[in-house]
């Protein structure tokens, strides 16, 4: 008899984006490069164990499905020839991970602090006058790195606004990287089920997160991080070790929230339950989180805006709290290749976010893929947090995760 595991590690290896995707993604690329006038775009990209961190990650693999893993990478793009990968991985230990599937054949190894140097080696070459190169990845490139491309390639003017030109491409998701999604969801569903069980031994907190993330690296994701609140009322989302070591009690509410990656594909969960019987508080606020939670997907229906999403939500909070009277931060996002997925996050701002009077409707399309995860703590009383992946179908919506999102008596 097959092992689960197993098969689904089979079908991944399967269900690889192949090459010819890959490519058609760059000749959109360069398409834009040459509408725009750009003799190029050069990516900067760490890898993915820096996990929601890494914003420039996202587009790496969405362009060549490489990953550095705990190292950089840069990626450069020209019209009319094959790319160039730049990787920091040490080519006598590691040349695989860079070369194993990539379908173009230049690939450099370069120290990551002459990454820029070798940048500047491979622009030089077709000439030293005045020259407009896209640029992605400042805000994460190492100070040498990009003092090399300014003192190297002095005449060139650095466009930075080309990471639009590439998000509306990656918010319809194809029927492979959608499988991929799936496969996170049923993760996400399996370290629930974990936590169910691992709690009635009396595990301090932070061996209840451990015993989640091994579920998660033992079916095969290639990231995982957790956060659990274990407290008589729930205040804020807690990560560490010297915040989660209180062991569960009776009358303490317990919120966990799972973040993870499978071949590269995010997958986002939260539930919210109680040790023993909940109190008044416990289900009181549970109850506004779920008639937020409930709102959006009234909402969620191709055509519309995504913005009203977020505004439905809103607007059942704030019947009930001012929004300094909650500790709260964004009710949604995109979720793809990156934990915040590009044009998607847009609709659902950060309390603290300032409104942008540009800022115009998100049309609901399906093949778009979300995280709803409404929520709020309120001092001193209680928190919710209600979390699940959500497709948008050519008729409404589908729900990815499973696990039940009912106030969870553990």
């Amino acid at each position: 008899m097959w092992d689960l595991h197993l098969v689904h590690v089979l079908t991944a290896k399967m269900l690889r984006v192949n090459s010819q995707a890959l490519k058609a993604r760059v000749h959109q690329v360069e398409r834009a490069l040459h509408d725009r006038g750009l003799e190029a775009l050069v990516l900067y990209a760490n890898g993915s164990v820096l996990g929601n961190q890494s914003f420039m990650h996202a587009y790496l693999r969405y362009l060549c499905n490489f990953d550095g893993h705990n190292t950089p990478a840069m990626l450069i793009v020209q019209p009319g020839k094959a790319p160039t990968l730049l990787t920091g991985n040490k080519p006598h230990m590691r040349a695989h991970l860079a070369e194993r599937n990539l379908w173009f054949d230049d690939v450099r190894h370069v120290q990551p602090p002459r990454l820029g140097d070798e940048i500047v080696s491979i622009l030089a070459v077709a000439g030293r006058g005045a020259r407009r190169i896209a640029y992605m990845g400042y805000n994460e490139t190492p100070a040498p790195v990009w003092k090399s491309l300014e003192q190297g390639l002095p005449r060139t003017e650095w466009i930075h606004d080309f990471a639009p030109d590439i998000d509306k491409c990656r918010v319809r998701k194809t029927a492979v990287e959608m499988s991929f999604h799936r496969r996170a969801a049923e993760v996400c569903d399996a370290m629930f089920e974990t936590l169910a069980r691992e709690v009635a031994t009396g595990k301090h907190g932070y061996r209840l997160k451990a015993a989640m993330e091994h579920t998660a690296r033992d079916s095969g994701c290639d990231y995982c991080d957790t956060w659990l609140t274990l407290a008589p009322r729930a205040d804020v989302f807690r990560y560490y070790m010297d915040e989660c070591f209180n062991a569960p009690q009776a009358g303490d509410q317990l919120l966990a929230g799972v973040l993870l990656t499978y071949d590269g594909h995010w997958g986002h969960s939260v539930r919210t339950g109680s040790i023993g019987r909940a109190t008044a508080d416990h289900r009181r606020i549970y109850g506004i989180c779920r008639d937020m939670y409930e709102a959006a997907l009234e909402r969620l229906r191709p055509g519309e805006d995504l913005r009203g999403v977020n505004a439905a939500m809103d607007d059942i909070l704030h019947r009930h709290y001012a929004e300094h009277e909650v500790r709260r931060s964004r009710s949604g996002h995109g979720l793809g290749y990156a934990y915040e997925d590009p044009v998607v996050s847009l609709a659902f701002a950060n309390p603290w976010d300032s409104p942008a009077a540009t800022r115009g409707p998100i049309e609901i399309k399906p093949g778009m893929l979300m995280e709803l995860h409404p929520h709020l703590f309120v001092p001193n009383v209680a928190g919710a947090m209600i979390g699940d992946m959500v497709a948008v179908t050519e008729t409404g919506y589908e729900i990815l995760t499973a696990f039940p999102r009912d106030l969870i008596t553990w």
